[in-house]
This record gives structure tokens, C-alpha cells and sequence, in this order.
């Protein structure tokens, strides 16, 4: 009598690819997870199983936990400091270009939530070691927009009297409030009612 053969189940073969490809695809995954599970719940193993690869593979490339939260949390300031860096390079009015990063930051929920859901959480992580990095990356925010307010203090249309750094604080502050109103599915009247409302307080118009 012949012996059966037991059948063992094996993960799909992932499709080899170059390391910065590899790493690239596993942080795509990461990010994910994170906003999903959150800073302090995701594993390297529920990434490999997105990823379709095993989890030593995850270890290889982010081989501790923190190596593996700091290169999200660096995937995720990139994401927004880029945006803010790229849109305030705009030869374009100050307000025109402050009114730009903010529908461009609002778009962000429906195009990549995960980075958005990160941005929130991590700002939450008060007495983390994560927060000194955050405000790092607030400061920067803060840096790129008060440049664009100053030059509108000088070309006229930005109120003299407002202090840029303040205005660039309350504008990086109201990005939770905006997060939160187009996850919840506020119409877009009412969103755009708020964003005119936040404009015109930080520039005094």
C-alpha cells in the first residue's frame, strides 16, 4: 500500500527584485500597516504577509523595530515636507500658493491616507521617543510656509500685521482639523467654507 504524501503549503514565490525595489515595495507596505495598526502595534510579520514575502526578508531591510518605525515615520515626513517644499516653490501669489498646500494636504486623505493616518498618529505620540522628531518635522512645515507668508507681507497681500511664524503655526495646527473633516465626509462647501475661513485668519484678509 503506498504511502500518501503529505502536502505542504507554501507561500507563493515573491518575484525578485533589486533591493531598492525590495525596499521600497516593503515601506509602501509598512506605511499601511502602521495606519492601520499604529505606531506601536505594527510587526514586521503582518508586513511580510502583505508583501508576500517571508518574514526574515522584512528583517533584512529593517532589521530591528525601531529601524523599521523610523523609516516610516521618515517615509511620512518626506511625503509631507516634499509636498510643502514643492508647491511653496510656485512663482505664483502667496495666497494662491497657501490655498494650493492645503488642497494639496486635503487631496492627500483621498490619494494616500495611510501617510495622512501615520501624520495623525505620530502627532499624538506626546511622550514617545518619536515626538522630538515630529516637531522637528513640524518646524520645518512651519519654516517653508512663514517664507511664503513673508513674501506676501511684502508684495501686499498678506496683512503686515500678522506674525508669519504664528500664521505658519496656525495653518500646520489646522491640518488635523482638515485630516479629520474629510475622513468623516464633510461636504466639500462646507471644507472649502473652512479653508476660506483659515486662510483669511492667517493672512488677515
Amino acid at each position: 500500500m503506498a504511502t500518501a504524501r503529505r502536502r505542504v503549503a507554501r507561500r507563493p514565490a515573491s518575484a525578485r527584485l533589486p533591493r531598492p525595489e525590495r525596499r521600497a515595495q516593503l515601506l509602501r507596505q509598512a506605511v499601511a500597516v502602521f495606519a492601520r495598526r499604529g505606531l506601536g502595534e505594527a510587526r514586521h510579520t503582518e508586513i511580510a504577509r502583505r508583501a508576500g514575502v517571508s518574514a526574515p526578508t522584512v528583517f533584512f531591510y529593517f532589521k530591528t523595530r525601531e529601524a523599521l518605525v523610523g523609516a516610516v515615520l521618515g517615509e511620512v515626513e518626506r511625503f509631507l515636507v516634499e509636498m510643502a517644499e514643492r508647491i511653496h516653490a510656485r512663482e505664483e501669489p502667496a495666497l494662491a500658493v497657501l490655498r494650493a498646500h492645503v488642497h494639496a494636504f486635503t487631496d492627500a486623505v483621498d490619494t494616500d491616507p495611510d501617510h495622512v493616518r501615520v501624520f495623525l498618529d505620530w502627532s499624538t505620540a506626546i511622550r514617545g521617543r518619536y515626538w522630538p522628531r515630529y516637531i522637528r518635522m513640524q518646524e520645518r512645515l512651519v519654516e517653508v510656509i512663514a517664507r511664503t507668508l513673508r513674501r506676501g507681507q511684502r508684495d501686499g497681500s498678506v496683512s503686515t500685521r500678522a506674525d508669519a511664524e504664528d500664521e505658519a503655526r496656525l495653518l500646520v495646527s489646522s491640518a488635523h482639523m482638515l485630516a479629520q473633516m474629510k475622513f468623516t465626509g464633510v461636504e466639500p462647501a462646507k471644507l472649502e467654507r473652512f479653508v476660506n475661513a483659515l486662510l483669511g485668519a492667517a493672512t488677515g484678509a
